[in-house]
């Protein structure tokens, strides 16, 4: 052993964290871990505790061991290292440059002291891609994944374990997983949904600024609410949301595929809301959008939508671009689009206005025996305008409905109601949104999946309302384009590692990275199979964005 060893060791970790180095070299070492040798002659720490002794390593080969583990756990991209040891593990995951962050998880203080005290780690230590975590408390390792992995930049997450390390500490490491999962599992759904939309949000949010600059429409707070979703259902509560819209202390929220069901029954909202990216939107309103009801709009919502009407309320939503103008040119309202369809968010709306109370009409998250939508929605119109003699109004039905290959089927008495994964996905995020929110949640029994949603969290004293409208803007939008073009024109090259890159970086140009960061994972989905490295991608990225702004230049 040698004091220099350890000087060494924790004059690297102090590179990236100064507060573990000092909490190292304040704790006092293990002194249940000793070292052996392997049957290869490396020396590999070993706990010997209760007549039982843990390798963190191969007892025969450690190297062949990391080989082994490189090549199970994935060449790139994001690796969760279970367990430190004297990190032969790592060697080879640090040789390729396309890994682009280690997070390395511990579990005690001690231990760690001890093998910086016997091990000369700087080889990973000293790496700017990595970091490491002991002892978190509970979210940690989540909150830290969230912070710093990146799909679309960062690649695929990797796990990889030290089998003597994990199994001395079962329950840690295995709540540790659990985050891990949890992580992956929300980003993966947010993933797969910015390939498909992230150009389109960043292009529409930027073309969607002249109207938004305009707008001065306000909706203003309430205490009651009704939200019209466009399941099937909607058709057997048209009187009954007639009769109840007609209290002055009541607001009617039609979400944007409702719409036409209500005007075509004589039935006027007080306000739409709509947040879907895809130019499919436009559909909803094609037969006709009332002029005196304001559209609540989200700043990445098709631009084509804001010729409907002069009433516009935007907001912001989740996209790093709107949060990013609602902080530096104009302040928006935020409603919360996180659950994917649009009933979530006018549930949001609602609780942002300071409603008690909320009536949901027609939130079916699923085809009751067999529908898709109620009368008067958009696929009614749109498929008799393609009927034929050969292919008629009720077969289009028919194909939309059979279109999904995951249908999961129900009997309901004497007939069947039909839902997919998708939809299940949709219904489960609603249901987890309205037990977090403080109005009181009613959804109205009909003929779709029934939901199950708490009460209210708050009483109706202690909420907040509020109006809907934007905050004054900071200059001409044709100005913030400049800037913002400019500030992206400007960033600092990308290079490897991309854990030291970013960390170099102002917080003003990381601030600028995540705006385009969602356009990433769309890139990166057009390269397919042939992928496309990290450093290429960024500069695409930055190439593809200051195409979209050329045209608004001032």
């Amino acid at each position: 052993m040698s004091n220099q060893t350890l000087e060494r060791n924790l004059l690297a970790v102090s590179s990236f964290d100064l507060d573990l180095s000092a909490a190292l070299n304040r704790v006092e070492p293990s002194g249940k871990l000793t070292v052996k040798k392997s049957r290869s002659g490396l020396p590999v720490p070993v706990i010997e505790e209760n007549r039982h002794e843990y390798w963190f390593h191969s007892r025969f080969d450690p190297r062949k061991e990391a080989e082994r583990l490189y090549s199970n756990g994935g060449a790139e991209g994001f690796l969760v290292a279970l367990g430190l040891g004297a990190a032969y593990h790592l060697d080879p995951f640090l040789e390729n440059q396309n890994v682009s962050l280690v997070l390395i998880v511990e579990r005690e203080l001690s231990v760690v002291r001890r093998i910086l005290e016997v091990f000369d780690l700087r080889r990973v230590l000293a790496d700017r891609r990595v970091r490491i975590l002991i002892d978190p408390e509970p979210g940690d390792v989540q909150k830290h994944l969230l912070e710093y992995y990146l799909p679309a930049v960062t690649g695929n997450m990797h796990t990889v374990e030290l089998r003597g390390r994990v199994e001395r500490h079962p329950d840690f490491f295995q709540h540790v997983k659990r985050e891990i999962q949890s992580v992956i599992g929300e980003l993966a759904d947010d993933y797969t949904v910015q390939a498909y939309f992230g150009k389109k949000w960043f292009s529409h949010a930027v073309a969607n600024l002249a109207a938004a600059q305009d707008s001065t429409s306000v909706i203003r707070p309430a205490r009651r609410a009704l939200v019209t979703a466009a399941g099937p259902s909607l058709e057997d509560h048209l009187d009954e949301i007639r009769r109840e819209s007609e209290s002055s202390a009541t607001i009617l929220i039609a979400t944007d595929t409702s719409l036409p069901a209500l005007v075509q029954s004589g039935i006027l909202p007080d306000l739409v809301i709509t947040i879907d990216c895809q130019d499919i939107s436009y559909h909803h309103f094609l037969q006709g959008y009332p002029e005196s009801v304001p559209l609540v709009i989200d700043l990445a919502s098709p631009p084509s939508l804001t010729r409907f009407t002069d009433q516009l309320v935007f907001f912001s939503s989740g996209h790093p671009l709107s949060r990013y103008l609602s902080r530096h040119w104009r302040p928006f309202p935020h409603i919360d689009t996180s659950g994917g369809n649009v009933s979530q968010a006018a549930l949001s709306l609602s609780d942002f206005l300071g409603t008690d109370s909320v009536r949901l009409y027609g939130a079916d998250f699923s085809y009751p025996d067999g529908k898709s939508y109620a009368r008067g929605t958009y696929l009614y119109p749109f498929f008799m305008s393609r009927s034929t003699r050969l292919s008629s109004f009720e077969n289009h039905f028919f194909s939309f409905f059979l279109r999904n290959s995951d249908i999961i089927k129900h009997p309901t008495g004497k007939t069947y109601r039909y839902t997919t994964k998708p939809m299940i996905s949709y219904k489960s995020r609603l249901e987890r949104f309205s037990r977090g929110i403080n109005s009181e949640i009613i959804p109205v029994p009909g003929r779709g999946e029934p939901l199950d949603i708490g009460p209210a969290q708050k009483t109706a004293s202690n909420r907040r309302r509020r109006m809907l409208s934007s905050g004054p803007r900071r200059g001409h939008w044709k100005d913030f384009i400049s800037q913002y073009r400019n500030d992206i024109e400007s960033l600092t090259r990308p290079s490897w590692p991309l854990a030291e890159y970013f960390s170099g970086l102002s917080p003003k140009e990381r601030d600028i990275w995540k705006t385009l960061f969602p356009a990433a994972a769309t890139i990166r989905r057009e390269h397919g199979e042939n992928g496309i490295d990290s450093i290429e991608l960024l500069m695409e990225l930055q190439e593809w964005s200051l195409s979209v702004l050329e045209p608004y230049r001032g």
